[in-house]
């Protein structure tokens, strides 16, 4: 049996809190198979890319990812809806609004930022404040205005003040992206949206497996122990799943 079809063979069931199949289905094809080389060749993907190229700092393969939840699995949950922590420039946002648009009419993204750079950091921290700044609100606007993403809504200030405003007039999320790099704010990501998400959504990090970013990191161990919960996928992000049973 060689190495795909093993994956495809794996039990497709939920056990504790995660399907590992649908994990080794996307982190496995993307780092050992040619799963990118087929993803970078679908039109759905590559305008997606060419939008948010020159705009984010997430990685490629992470995009694609990114890609791949939204487009084979996102569809299965109650919502599409999207929350985006740490927007920068708006790339990453972007990208999934604009194949969040073309898959699932209706749905919602919200991209949360400062969109004036880095708060207060810890200790753990790499960055500092004012890391990432110079994005400018207004121009970002724009650029999705003219992209059509009439889907997306950027929402500036410190998640701790936009968040609890944001959460009352929203249902619930079936994708939250976590890119906020620094511990304080992943930590409180993680610990609202928790119960904000629908039976199955996924929590994805963009930085807890970056050098970079060891906050991060320890935010998410913080969520492995105070939750017991286990990673459905470990490469290119770490994704958990909301709300599921075993």
């Amino acid at each position: 049996m060689n190495e795909n079809a093993r994956v495809e063979h794996m039990p497709d069931r939920i056990e504790r809190g995660r399907n590992v199949r649908d994990g080794y289905q996307r982190g496995w094809g993307l780092q050992f198979d040619k799963l990118a080389d087929r993803i970078a060749k679908e039109p759905l993907f590559g305008r997606a890319y060419q939008l948010a190229q020159g705009r984010t700092a997430v990685a490629p393969y992470n995009l694609i990812n990114l890609y791949l939840i939204i487009q084979h699995f996102l569809g299965r949950l109650e919502s599409q809806d999207i929350i985006e922590f740490g927007s920068y420039r708006g790339g990453s946002a972007v990208f999934m609004a604009w194949c969040q648009k073309k898959l699932y009419p209706g749905a919602k993204i919200y991209a949360l930022d400062t969109f004036e750079g880095m708060p207060e950091t810890e200790d753990v921290d790499w960055h500092k404040p004012g890391d990432f700044g110079g994005p400018n609100i207004d121009e970002i606007c724009d650029f999705a205005d003219q992209a059509g993403l009439d889907n997306l809504v950027f929402v500036k200030g410190r998640f701790q003040d936009t968040l609890p405003i944001l959460l009352k007039s929203v249902r619930p999320f079936g994708l939250a992206h976590i890119d906020c790099d620094i511990y304080s704010a992943v930590k409180y990501c993680q610990d609202t949206m928790w119960n904000q998400m629908c039976n199955g959504g996924y929590l994805v990090y963009d930085d807890a497996l970056v050098s970079s970013c060891m906050g991060a990191t320890q935010a998410v161990e913080e969520l492995i122990m105070e939750r017991r919960v286990h990673c459905e996928q470990i490469w290119p992000h770490a994704v958990f799943r909301a709300g599921l049973q075993s």
